[in-house]
């Protein structure tokens, strides 16, 4: 998946960058410049990329759990004829407890990352 991804955005590219050095020549000459100062800042930053996207996932890992139980007792609620009465409490839940503890966690992980 991920290959496939990589291969279809770099193909994507490629081709934007050969539409528009066909219709401005000259940006072919702008073309390595911009490329070098893309790989400087990528060597650069990738550790605060990583460690930025880690931080995102484990913030994210409550409300991805929540969600996974939410979707495996849909039959009940379904079965039950509670739907109307489950929205509600989701939403209930993900306000009052999960998009805070989410929030304060992302906060404190970009203090940290910042600190770099």
């Amino acid at each position: 998946m991920f290959v496939n991804n990589t291969l279809r955005c770099a193909v994507t590219i490629i081709l934007n960058a050969a539409l528009i050095a066909a219709i401005l020549p000259w940006f072919l000459l702008i073309l390595p410049v911009v490329g070098a100062i893309y790989t400087l800042l990528y060597v650069v930053f990738r550790v605060g990329i990583r460690r930025l996207q880690r931080f995102q996932l484990e913030s994210m890992a409550p409300l991805l759990t929540h969600v996974d139980a939410s979707v495996h007792g849909l039959s009940s609620v379904h079965a039950y004829q509670q739907v109307d009465d489950f929205q509600c409490r989701s939403v209930m839940i993900y306000i009052t407890l999960l998009l805070p503890r989410a929030l304060t966690h992302w906060q404190h992980s970009l203090k940290i990352v910042l600190k770099l």
